[in-house]
């Protein structure tokens, strides 16, 4: 058996059940639930001029066709105040700020109005009548002949909409250009930029321009005698000196190939640059061949990334040589 309710906790009751009215219409559309709360005797007030009827069959086939057509809403800032007008009679009047939900590709934000009466029997509440009040009666003070205010929520909202819209595009562009430009192993830029930053290099009247062309050495030896998970760690830290050196300015352009491109550094930094490069790839166990090309006139980033790939292959091949001249000395003695 269920308990009597005393007056308190009767009026917070159909607080609650006044709230579970907007929920249940507004943000799920869950008719039947809402159904489910009507008196024998109902009469309703709809948002629209042409809403009203009594009757619970009626309304409740009227409610019915809301099924599906109500679109997803959020609701906050719940008001309400309650009336015991009898012993078993209570009317809550409540507002509340309604607006759709940016999924449901409809704007609009209203200040809603409700007054719904519940009538107590056998312990059971139910709802005998429903008002809601459409925005258009939220004259201000200051409006004069057209509700104006309500225009000017709406329209905060429906660019409060439009700016999360562009926040996520904007969002989405620079994942999409990361993942268009930067190598996924390293960090670096990818050849993707390389190839979009020489074409724009082509285009430019540059009074300066330094490129060097990076391959490591020795990194099939790794892959084949330690697996591809020590090699990728090793360019990985290969990528990170050359980073260290060039922030923004190198890209992996090939398994082990990097290059670099600077158009700012003379030539005396840009080269010692390389050379501290180098120097601390020695010290982490690291070897790298490395071409250079620097010019302060007629420069070509096509002709200086081919000198300096050049380059690099001639240390490549020297460095191989002398290693292959080491191992067979050494079989020797």
């Amino acid at each position: 058996m269920t308990n009597a309710l005393d007056r308190d906790q009767k009026i917070q009751k159909v607080k609650e059940l006044t709230s579970f009215l907007f929920h249940k219409h507004y943000c799920e559309n869950d008719v039947e639930a809402i159904i489910g709360l009507f008196d024998d005797k109902l009469s309703w007030f709809g948002a629209g001029e042409h809403e009203y009827n009594v009757g619970t069959e009626t309304i409740a086939g009227i409610f019915r066709q809301f099924v599906n057509m109500i679109p997803k809403c959020n609701i906050w800032d719940e008001e309400y105040d309650v009336v015991d007008v009898s012993p078993d009679v209570y009317v809550c009047s409540g507002r509340a700020w309604i607006a759709t939900d940016p999924s449901a590709n409809i704007y609009l934000r209203v200040h809603q109005r409700i007054t719904a009466v519940f009538r107590w029997e056998d312990h059971t509440s139910r709802c005998c009548h429903i008002h809601i009040s459409n925005p258009y009666s939220e004259m201000t003070q200051q409006d004069v002949g057209f509700p104006a205010q309500m225009g000017q929520y709406t329209y905060e909202y429906l660019q409060k909409c439009i700016d999360e819209y562009k926040a996520k595009i904007e969002e989405q562009t620079k994942l999409l250009e990361k993942l268009r430009f930067e190598d996924s192993l390293t960090g670096l830029f990818n050849r993707n930029k390389f190839n979009l930053d020489r074409q724009d290099l082509e285009k430019a009247n540059l009074s300066r321009l330094g490129v060097a062309a990076v391959d490591l050495n020795g990194l099939k030896l790794v892959n084949d005698g330690r697996g591809h998970r020590a090699g990728d760690g090793l360019i990985v830290r290969t990528a990170n000196h050359i980073a260290d050196a060039f922030a923004g300015k190198c890209y992996r352009i090939g398994g082990d190939e990097f290059v670099v491109v600077d158009s700012e550094w003379e030539q005396d930094v840009f080269y010692k640059a390389i050379a501290a490069m180098k120097e601390n790839m020695e010290k982490d166990g690291i070897s790298v061949s490395v071409g250079i090309s620097w010019r302060n006139s007629h420069c070509d980033i096509e002709e200086q990334f081919d000198e300096a790939d050049r380059q690099m292959y001639q240390e490549k091949t020297a460095f191989y040589s002398a290693r292959e001249h080491d191992r067979r000395k050494s079989r020797r003695q």
